[in-house]
């Protein structure tokens, strides 16, 4: 164990690219389990993916389409980013592969880490620096948004860019005119992601500095009139283009219906009171919640140094917003997590300046275990409920979960420096075996793979397929052929083209309704997460009339 801990602490120590390269490596161990694996998980990945694919294939880069429909919830640059990295692998081939969709989170996830390498390094040193980017890499809300086609990974990247240039400022380091364009440059883009969201945290966080410093005068290297340039640049084309071709419409969508109506009540069940993120802190940050105890130390008697003061500005105000805000997902406070994980390595390495107490060992092992079986016990339960089973993926994960409470145990015994960083490792990636990769492998999990097979290998070689009462974006994307949604089986019977196959997929009480031209020729069963419910489906076949 000393051992390990002298080499991981005289690689942060190293001047040349060695630690971020070993953050690079570290970071695609934690996110890669499951990554390809994972079926299309709905619903806002498979609809982000889908509106992405139609992007390309219409060749239009200003409007966003979900099948028929207009889809303005967010603007248009994790659609661009989507569009680009499915067509650098070759839109044709792989249009249904949704890995080629989550490249982009995956390369924004190590950015973040870097950034954050990059944050806490002027922030706290380099040994400080190391353990804040590995305590980023392990986090499960991290490595879900790591491994999902969505836009919070790479909003994460696009706003630690800013907050990079902020830490910069704060310790005097002062910005070249080309560090200060990234600052606006990382704002354009979060709100070429995610609106407003990127700007209310590096905002909120820059106000609270200059409440704290009663000057200005230090932020004289942003340049902010040829930001503000920039900024418009990057930013209004796109705008100006959508509001014309929508005619005011995506303004509508964007801000009313979803931003401001998720600030006043809970979207899609998805309500909780303030308060519920500070609970679920010890879950989605796992396994570096286990020290957030010492984060707290350290602002407790370090809260005057500068180090300390740049992360509550960053973490406060905006964890505030989230916690007062209607409408609670367990990825919305991602932005805050690189403070978290800087106040947490400086909070480790500040309490290893005093004696550790042996009393401590037992305690801290009783929460390590208790917080980490949460996730082999529920990859577990997941997949034996769901009718799986438990694979080697969950048996190496159990494995891995005990390794790492082995490293961290040890790690407390000895004082360890950065061996904690190891142990950290081998519990993330224990969970990510037997979450991620384990229930990738329970077929129940994912209908829309099954239905969509059941598409291809039927009788007809180009058929009409029209659903009803099943309308997840997964089953658009995975399906070799186009399909319809319908809610009006009648109508949509009349308006099908008779010389061609049919196929419908329905529930399997239709039957009675499709009349004796109609055969089933298969049946699904499954349980679909996006509608959080069991599915019983059949497909009907109603071959092409002769002429």
């Amino acid at each position: 164990m000393r051992w390990l801990d002298a080499r991981l602490s005289h690689l942060s120590l190293r001047g040349s690219l060695l630690p971020q390269l070993f953050l690079l490596a570290f970071t695609l161990v934690m996110i890669l389990p499951g990554f390809f694996a994972l079926p299309p998980v709905d619903r806002d990945e498979t609809r982000f993916a889908q509106a992405s694919r139609q992007m390309v294939e219409s060749g239009d880069y200003v409007d966003i389409r979900l099948g028929e429909e207009t889809r303005y919830k967010k603007p248009v640059g994790i659609y661009w980013l989507q569009s680009a990295a499915l067509t650098f692998v070759g839109a044709e081939e792989h249009a249904q592969d949704i890995w080629a969709y989550r490249l982009p989170s995956a390369l924004a996830a190590l950015c973040s880490v870097l950034l954050t390498y990059g944050i806490a390094r002027r922030l706290i040193g380099p040994e400080g620096a190391l353990l804040a980017g590995a305590v980023l890499a392990v986090g499960f809300v991290f490595g879900a948004e790591a491994r999902l086609a969505k836009t919070d990974a790479t909003l994460l990247a696009c706003l630690l860019l800013s907050q990079w240039a902020l830490a910069r400022l704060w310790v005097g380091e002062g910005l070249s005119r080309g560090a200060a364009a990234l600052f606006w440059l990382g704002l354009a883009l979060s709100i070429l992601v995610k609106g407003p969201m990127g700007l209310m945290v590096v905002g909120s966080t820059l106000i609270v500095l200059i409440a704290l410093r009663c000057d200005l005068r230090w932020l004289a290297d942003l340049r902010p009139l040829s930001g503000l340039a920039i900024l418009a640049i990057v930013v209004l084309p796109w705008f100006l283009a959508i509001t014309v071709h929508s005619g005011g419409a995506f303004w509508q969508e964007a801000l009313g219906k979803d931003l401001l109506a998720k600030v006043g009540q809970g979207q899609e069940s998805h309500g909780a009171p303030p308060g519920s993120y500070l609970l679920a802190v010890w879950v989605t940050f796992w396994p570096g919640a286990m020290l957030l105890p010492f984060a707290g130390l350290m602002v407790w008697r370090g809260w005057r140094s500068p180090a300390v003061t740049f992360c509550l500005a960053w973490l406060v105000p905006s964890w505030l917003v989230f916690e007062l805000t209607a409408t609670k997902l367990v990825h919305y406070v991602l932005p805050t997590y690189p403070a978290l994980a800087i106040l947490c390595a400086a909070g480790w390495l500040a309490h290893l300046e005093r004696a550790p107490q042996a009393g401590w060992r037992r305690p801290i092992l009783l929460v390590l275990l208790a917080l980490g079986a949460v996730f082999p016990v529920a990859g577990a339960y997941a997949a034996l409920q769901f009718g799986g089973s438990l694979t080697l993926h969950w048996g190496l994960g159990l494995g891995l979960f005990g390794l790492g409470t082995y490293v961290i145990w040890q790690s407390l015994a000895t004082g360890a420096r950065m061996a904690p960083l190891l142990g950290f490792g081998l519990l993330s990636l224990g969970m990510s075996l037997s979450v991620f990769a384990n229930l990738a492998r329970v077929p129940q999990l994912w209908p829309s793979v099954a239905l969509a097979e059941a598409i291809e290998t039927s009788p007809c070689a180009a058929p009409q397929v029209l659903v009803l009462g099943y309308e997840e974006a997964s089953l658009r994307l995975l399906s070799p052929v186009p399909i319809t949604f319908s809610g009006d089986l009648a109508k949509s019977l009349q308006d099908q083209d008779r010389a061609r196959c049919t196929l419908i997929l329905a529930e399997d009480a239709t039957e009675t309704q499709l009349g004796p031209e109609f055969e089933q020729i298969t049946r699904v069963e499954g349980f679909s997460i996006g509608s959080a419910k069991t599915l019983r489906f059949s497909l009907y076949l109603r071959r092409a009339a002769r002429g």
